[in-house]
């Protein structure tokens, strides 16, 4: 489809992207639709892409600069904004949702929802969204030197924070059903691979001296959620990463939580200082992201990327305009 080329305003720049993926939010909108989302519209929201042209208020970027988007635009003047919790914002506007998104040649956003990507190749800059999305999670938990976390779910999301965690120094687990989704965590750094089964907790446990500081249920479901929750040391932290659709509620024993000091975090996007760290993560060359990006394809093949990225198992699909 042909659009015409946008026009940014005083404070917005105009990107020539470069290269979007395929989230599996983007793959339930393309094959079912968003109740957020009204058609038409463009989506797309883990972008990069070079500066092309910029308004006439915007500081501190040039034309030719290479750059990364922020997916979410919080309003900045709420109280939760006001108070640094900008990913919970409730006037937050979205791309692809309320705005055009990135699976397309040419994209306008706001100067200040960009960063820098260095001369990063542009698949991986792409991917400093989702980054981003884990270094938000581990911040959140307090992850530390030392500690130990199990991730469920090996997956784009899951692998994204295993990379974190291991960066930050932590002994991690990774339980998945699949033995090849397994095999890339290893790959990656994860200490502790387990198939999943019904005797899944019991083998955390063993693996970990008893149980783990953090669990990061990275995959939605009442099953996950339940196994992860009663993996925890005394004083760990569940963190709810990823959502469940159909949503299934699952059991906190308060007595229990109560004598354990155990707690739960949700974590829905990412900050602006944590999409400012993957930024630089990728940037600097210290976090490569290649063996997670599963294809490439041109925009025109847009419906070939999508089987693809809905096709088991598979990581991040590409889409270069």
């Amino acid at each position: 489809i042909d659009v015409p080329t946008p026009q940014e305003g005083a404070k917005e720049i105009l990107i020539r992207v470069h290269s979007c993926a395929t989230c599996g939010t983007d793959a339930k909108i393309y094959n079912h639709g968003h109740p957020r989302l009204k058609p038409p519209q463009i989506i797309g929201h883990e972008i990069a892409g070079e500066i092309i042209s910029i308004g006439s208020e915007v500081k501190g970027y040039a034309i030719g600069d290479r750059v990364q988007v922020i997916a979410a635009i919080p309003c900045g003047t709420c109280w939760l904004c006001l108070a640094g919790r900008m990913t919970i914002c409730g006037n937050q506007l979205s791309m692809g949702y309320q705005f055009p998104g990135g699976f397309a040649e040419y994209k306008v956003h706001r100067s200040d929802g960009v960063f820098s990507v260095g001369d990063a190749p542009w698949d991986q800059a792409a991917l400093a969204e989702p980054l981003s999305c884990a270094i938000h999670a581990a911040r959140l938990l307090g992850a530390r030197l030392g500690d130990t976390a199990v991730v469920f779910g090996a997956g784009t999301m899951g692998l994204l924070n295993l990379m974190v965690l291991k960066m930050s120094g932590l002994r991690v687990g990774v339980v998945d059903v699949n033995e090849g989704r397994l095999a890339k965590a290893k790959t990656l750094g994860a200490d502790v691979i387990l198939r999943s089964g019904t005797d899944i907790r019991d083998r955390v446990k063993a693996a970990f001296l008893g149980g783990v500081d953090y669990s990061i249920a990275a995959y939605g479901s009442e099953e996950v959620n339940q196994d992860a929750l009663d993996v925890l040391n005394a004083r760990g932290k569940i963190c709810l990463f990823a959502s469940a659709h159909p949503v299934t509620p699952f059991s906190i024993d308060p007595n229990l939580m109560h004598n354990r000091e155990t707690s739960a975090v949700g974590v829905v996007s990412a900050d602006r200082r944590d999409h400012a760290v993957a930024t630089n993560l990728i940037a600097t060359g210290q976090i490569d992201l290649s063996p997670i990006i599963d294809a490439t394809f041109p925009i025109l093949d847009a419906a070939e990327a999508f089987h693809r990225a809905t096709s088991a198992p598979s990581y991040r699909v590409m889409l270069n305009p």
